[in-house]
């Protein structure tokens, strides 16, 4: 038997659900109430490609603390998520993708980082989660 170690960014990635850009505010909140564990929801295309992200905390508050929530859940789950997440390959050097996320504006620094592989979605990563620069 021998043991192969993982290191740099597959040895990080978490699972996240993922919804597809079609969904509505209300069907996304299910899904959320479904994955309790998850800082996040990952928007998809019909092929599995990334195309935004919902940080669950922010969502909640934006679902909950609007006036009519009729409206609000019929709306489209495009209007609310970030359209320009940080995407990064599974591949990638986890001190660049650091880099990247400690460059984003500071209410984004600690969002997700999607990870994608063959530019399919394959996971997220937290920011905490990579390795400090030494």
């Amino acid at each position: 038997m021998s043991t192969i170690l993982v290191s740099g960014i597959p040895s990080v990635v978490r699972s996240a659900p993922a919804v597809y850009a079609s969904r509505t505010c209300r069907e996304t909140l299910r899904v959320m109430f479904q994955h309790p564990e998850s800082k996040c929801i990952v928007v998809c295309n019909s092929v599995n490609e990334p195309v935004g992200l919902l940080m669950c905390e922010r969502f909640f508050l934006k679902a909950t603390g609007r006036l009519g929530m009729d409206h609000f859940y019929r709306e489209s789950i495009t209007k609310l998520m970030n359209r320009k997440p940080l995407i990064a390959d599974l591949s990638a050097s986890p001190a660049n993708v650091r880099t990247e996320a400690m460059n984003r504006p500071e209410p984004m620094r600690n969002d997700c980082i999607i990870i994608t592989s063959n530019g399919k979605f394959a996971g997220v990563v937290y920011p905490s989660d990579l390795p400090q620069p030494e």
